[in-house]
C-alpha cells in the first residue's frame, strides 16, 4: 500500500499547470527596452515589426538592426515567520534582429526574429515551495513577417504574422520511501527521503499582430495595436526522476531504482501568451520631441486549471475539484523622446501595472506581472549606421501570495502536508540591451 500511494502521488504531483508568466515581456530592441516599450505610435524603426507594424511604412531604408540584451533578476520569498529565501542567480540572454525593406514608396516589408518572453528561476533545496515547484524555465522565440502600408498622408496600417516557439523545463520535489531490500523483505519501508520530478518539453504557436496610426492634427497621433492569444499545450510531457540526495543507507540507489525505474509518468501544463490590445497617443510639440502615453490590457481567455491535495489517509490523493481563472492586467506608460544632434538621439520611459495575474497553487516561484520598471537609452547613429544603448530596471516588490508551502508530515514522513499560508515574493531586475545598427 506505501508503495502504490508512492507511485500515485508521484503522478499527481504533476498536474496541469497553467502558467500565466507572459507577462516577463521582453521589450525588443534598444530603443524598445529604453522606452519601455511604450511605441505604439512613436516606432520609426525594425522594431515596428513587433510593436506596430503600421510604422513600418515610416521606415523607408533597407535596414538591419540586432540586439543582445543581459537581465539580471533577482528573486526571493519571505514567509509569515519572516524567513527569507532566495533564488539562485541568473542572466538571462534574449536577443532579436530586424530586416526591412521598401516595396515602392508606400510599402515597407519587415522580417525579425525575437524573443518575447524569458523567465529562469531555480530555488534551493531548503524552499518551502520545492514540492510545488523548485525549478522552472520558460522561453519564446519568434519568427515574424509582416507589411506596414501608407494610405494617403495620414493614415497607416499594416500586420506581421508570428510563428512562435516556447520550450519549458520544470522540476519539483517529491517524498519518496526506500525499503529493506537487503533485508529481504520489500514492502519494510525504512525511511523516506526527497527526490526530483522534471520535464523538458517545446511546443509551437502561430500569432498576428495587426496595427494602425493616424495622425489626427498636425502634432498629434493616435495608434491602436492588437496582438493574437497564442496557446502552447504542453501535453503528455514524460517525467524523468532523479534521486536528489544520498542517504547514508546501503540500499539507497537500488531502492530508487526500484520505485522509479519502471515508473511511466506525464505532465501536462498551458502557457498562454495572452491576447492585447494598446493605444498609443503620441504629440510632438517640435521636431526634436516626441511625447507619447499608451495604455495596455492583456486579455487572458478562461482557463481552468484543476489543483490537487494530499491528504493525511493511506494510499490517497485527492482532487479538490477547484480551478482558476486569470484576471485581465491593464499596463500604463509614458516616454520621452529627444533627438539632441543629428546623430544622438535621447529616450526615456516608465510602466505601471494596475493589476497583477494571480499565482496558483501549482505555479510558484515567479511574479507573473510587471508592476514598476523605469528605462533610459541613448543612440548615435550616423546616416542610419551606428549603436544603441538601453537601460532598464523593473521591480514587483511584496507579491503576496498564499497555498504556495508544503511539508512533510510530522506524523506520517511519507506523505506531503499543504500548509494554508501566505507569503511574499520581491523580484527586482536590472538589465541593459545594446543595438547594431546597418543601412545598407
Amino acid at each position: 500500500m506505501k508503495k502504490m500511494f508512492v507511485i500515485i502521488a508521484t503522478i499527481l504531483l504533476f498536474p496541469g499547470i497553467s502558467m500565466a508568466d507572459s507577462m516577463f515581456l521582453v521589450d525588443q530592441g534598444a530603443s524598445g527596452t529604453g522606452k519601455s516599450g511604450i511605441q505604439a505610435d512613436s516606432v520609426r524603426d525594425g522594431s515596428a515589426l513587433f510593436y506596430n507594424p503600421a510604422g513600418l511604412s515610416l521606415v523607408r531604408n533597407t535596414d538591419f538592426e540586432a540586439t543582445l540584451s543581459f537581465h539580471f533578476p533577482s528573486l526571493s520569498y519571505s514567509t509569515e515567520s519572516s524567513n527569507q529565501y532566495d533564488a539562485s542567480k541568473n542572466v538571462l540572454v534574449p536577443g532579436s534582429m530586424f530586416f526591412t525593406l521598401p516595396l515602392g514608396e508606400r510599402m515597407t516589408l519587415g522580417i525579425g526574429v525575437t524573443t518575447p518572453t524569458d523567465v529562469k528561476n531555480t530555488w534551493g533545496s531548503d524552499f518551502p515551495g520545492r514540492f510545488a515547484a523548485s525549478k522552472y524555465q520558460l522561453m519564446t522565440n519568434a519568427i515574424s513577417i509582416g507589411a506596414g502600408y501608407q494610405l494617403g498622408s495620414r493614415f497607416r496600417i499594416g500586420v506581421s504574422v508570428d510563428y512562435n516557439t516556447t520550450s519549458l523545463k520544470f522540476q519539483n520535489y517529491l517524498v519518496a520511501p526506500y525499503s529493506n531490500i537487503l533485508g529481504g523483505d520489500e514492502n519494510e519501508i525504512l525511511g523516506f527521503y526527497e527526490t526530483v520530478g522534471a520535464v523538458d518539453e517545446s511546443d509551437t504557436g502561430t500569432g498576428l499582430t495587426v496595427g494602425m496610426s493616424w495622425n489626427v492634427l498636425e502634432k498629434w497621433s493616435v495608434s491602436f495595436v492588437y496582438k493574437s492569444e497564442v496557446d502552447f499545450d504542453f501535453a503528455d510531457m514524460p517525467v524523468t526522476f532523479s534521486q536528489n540526495s544520498q542517504l547514508n543507507v546501503p540500499n539507497a540507489v537500488e531502492a530508487f531504482n526500484r520505485e522509479f525505474g519502471e515508473i511511466s509518468a506525464t505532465m501536462n501544463s498551458i502557457f498562454q501568451m495572452p491576447a492585447s490590445g494598446t493605444i498609443g497617443i503620441s504629440y510632438h510639440p517640435s521636431n526634436r520631441w516626441i511625447i507619447e502615453v499608451d495604455f495596455a490590457t492583456y486579455m487572458f481567455s478562461d482557463l481552468d486549471v484543476p489543483f490537487f491535495d494530499y491528504v493525511n489517509a493511506p494510499d490517497s490523493a485527492v482532487d479538490r475539484g477547484m480551478t482558476q481563472t486569470w484576471s485581465d492586467m491593464n499596463v500604463y506608460g509614458f516616454s520621452l523622446d529627444y533627438t539632441a544632434t543629428k546623430k544622438i538621439r535621447l529616450i526615456g520611459g516608465m510602466r505601471y501595472a494596475s493589476d497583477t495575474i494571480p499565482y496558483d497553487d501549482m505555479s510558484p516561484a515567479m511574479p507573473s506581472s510587471e508592476k514598476f520598471w523605469v528605462s533610459l537609452g541613448i543612440s548615435y547613429l550616423e546616416e542610419g549606421n551606428g549603436w544603441s544603448l538601453a537601460l532598464q530596471f523593473k521591480n514587483y516588490r511584496d507579491h503576496a501570495v498564499t497555498g504556495q508551502e508544503y511539508q512533510v508530515n510530522p506524523l506520517q514522513p511519507g506523505f506531503l502536508e499543504h500548509l494554508d499560508t501566505s507569503g511574499l515574493y520581491d523580484l527586482n531586475e536590472t538589465g541593459f540591451s545594446i543595438t547594431y545598427h546597418h543601412r545598407f
